[in-house]
């Protein structure tokens, strides 16, 4: 087997476990896909990404299907350390429908709340900074922060 063909398989293979293990998590009912473009270098996009991802507040507005821009954007901004990141440049997009800086029409509010019920959800936000010698993208995955994930951590003990 080439070893271009050997890569493509185990990277596909790879990225089929991730996303299974993040759909996986205690209580999740949606799976959640951030991408970052546009970063500075891997580096910031990753930092991005993973604050987006972890945010109690934005899984739990994809677990509640509401397409909150100003909590993707508190997550970006506490990446305090990247201060090249310029509001006046970021877009950030739900599914296909940019929500920051241009929010949806009436006319897309309905696309809008089909994307943030499908069982998965796709943040994707441009940094606008761009111009490093990486390639400034990074792809991270995760799941909604549910009731019954309260209800699985909060009614045990070790």
């Amino acid at each position: 087997v080439e070893q271009a063909v050997l890569r493509e398989a185990l990277e596909s293979v790879c990225l089929d476990l991730t996303r299974q293990l993040a759909r996986d998590g205690e209580g999740a009912t949606k799976l959640l896909t951030v991408e970052v473009t546009g970063g500075r270098d891997r580096g910031q996009a990753k930092r991005v990404a993973k604050a987006i991802l972890n945010s109690p507040l934005v899984k739990t507005a994809v677990h509640g299907a509401d397409p909150n821009w100003g909590r993707v954007a508190m997550a970006i901004g506490k990446c305090h350390e990247d201060t090249d990141i310029d509001p006046e440049r970021v877009r950030i997009v739900f599914g296909d429908l940019e929500t920051y800086p241009a929010f949806p029409g009436e006319a897309e509010l309905a696309r809008l709340t089909e994307i943030m019920r499908a069982d998965e959800v796709t943040i994707a936000v441009d940094l606008g900074v761009a111009g490093g010698d990486d390639d400034g993208e990074c792809t991270v995955y995760g799941c909604d922060l549910s009731r019954e994930y309260v209800a699985i951590n909060a009614d045990y003990t070790t």
